[in-house]
């Protein structure tokens, strides 16, 4: 598993993670990560990180 830190494919302006967005919230050390499309973004100074790909247990 890969935890880079690049921009994700959207922003903010596009769509706004939260614990009501719908997307699964998933526990990633001192944050919270939003599972979208495979894999998982962090919010981040006004954008989203990219925090690798999300495979289901």
């Amino acid at each position: 598993m890969t935890d880079k830190k690049d921009p994700a494919e959207h922003t903010v302006a596009e769509h706004e993670h939260s614990a009501t967005c719908g997307h699964p919230a998933v526990k990633h050390e001192d944050h919270v990560d939003y599972v979208h499309d495979g894999h998982k973004h962090a919010p981040h100074d006004g954008h989203y990180d990219e925090h690798g790909s999300h495979r289901r247990r």
